[in-house]
């Protein structure tokens, strides 16, 4: 099973208290799913604790790159060793 790299970035690092980890995943939906069972609740319960309603899995509410590529715009993607993961929080304007 190969071995990636997730990341975490900015305001998501900071409520994590975790910037990097390693985890086996086959495919992207495998790795989504261990990292919302791993960090989701914790996420939301940051979230919520300073206003903001969030639903949904992580990725539901993050911006999500595989290698540089959304994960919206992936349909289905087997992983492979050395692929990163990246985790950021909505992007939001003002």
């Amino acid at each position: 099973m190969p071995l990636i790299t997730v990341q975490f970035y900015t305001l998501w690092r900071q409520y994590l208290g975790v910037d990097q980890v390693s985890i086996e995943a086959e495919s992207l939906e495998d790795a989504l799913n261990q990292i919302d069972q791993r960090y989701g609740a914790v996420l939301k319960e940051k979230l919520q604790a300073r206003g903001v309603k969030v639903d949904g899995k992580i990725q539901d509410f993050s911006m999500v790159l595989l290698n540089n590529t959304s994960v919206r715009n992936l349909k289905e993607s087997v992983l492979k060793e050395g692929d990163a993961l990246r985790f950021f929080p909505p992007v939001m304007g003002g």
